[in-house]
């Protein structure tokens, strides 16, 4: 009987790590969660973007290209609020939800639908002739910067691109930010 508990002990053992293997195996197969562009934002998460706060966030975006600096004179300026939404839409955009670029002869991402919750709580600017931008009232949290440097390239081509920048906002301060 004693060589019986020590096979059933390895036995055991056995069924034990086939048993984590493959939970493991179904669990490499099993469909991914879905993406954060896919559900909708929960209006909790952004509800402190809609109120007046006492920050405000200025910019300027310029690209030098050869002897030629370009702003974005003209071009909207965003100033979105951070959600989980919002940050898989950066990183889709610009490959990170920190800072980027994306260049103008890249295909634009297509984005299949866009929450109207992160349309209704982005606020809007323009960039000045001489290319910079601002946001006044802004209250306390994280948000993203984005806005384009455009111009007429060679043979009809477009030149320069977005860019965006992830800034936090708080106590009640001026917030410079250089974009790229």
């Amino acid at each position: 009987m004693k060589h019986v508990r020590p096979a059933l002990a390895l036995a055991a053992a056995f069924a034990t790590l086939a048993a984590a293997g493959c939970a493991q195996f179904d669990q490499a197969f099993a469909p991914s969660p879905p993406s954060a562009l896919q559900a909708p934002i929960p209006a909790a998460e952004v509800e402190w973007s809609k109120k007046s706060g006492n920050n405000t966030v200025s910019g300027m975006a310029s690209v030098k290209a050869g002897a030629t600096t370009h702003t974005c004179a003209g071009e909207g300026a965003n100033l979105i609020p951070a959600s989980a939404y919002a940050s898989a839409r950066m990183t889709a955009i610009f490959g990170n939800d920190t800072r980027g670029t994306r260049a103008a002869a890249q295909n634009p991402v297509k984005f299949e639908n866009t929450d109207p919750l992160y349309v209704s709580t982005m606020r809007r600017s323009t960039c000045d002739a001489s290319g910079t931008f601002s946001f006044a009232r802004v209250p306390d949290g994280v948000w993203y910067v984005t806005t384009a440097v455009k111009w007429d390239g060679p043979n009809n081509s477009v030149e320069g691109g977005s860019m965006m920048k992830r800034v936090d906002v708080r106590g009640g301060k001026l917030v410079k930010v250089t974009l790229p």
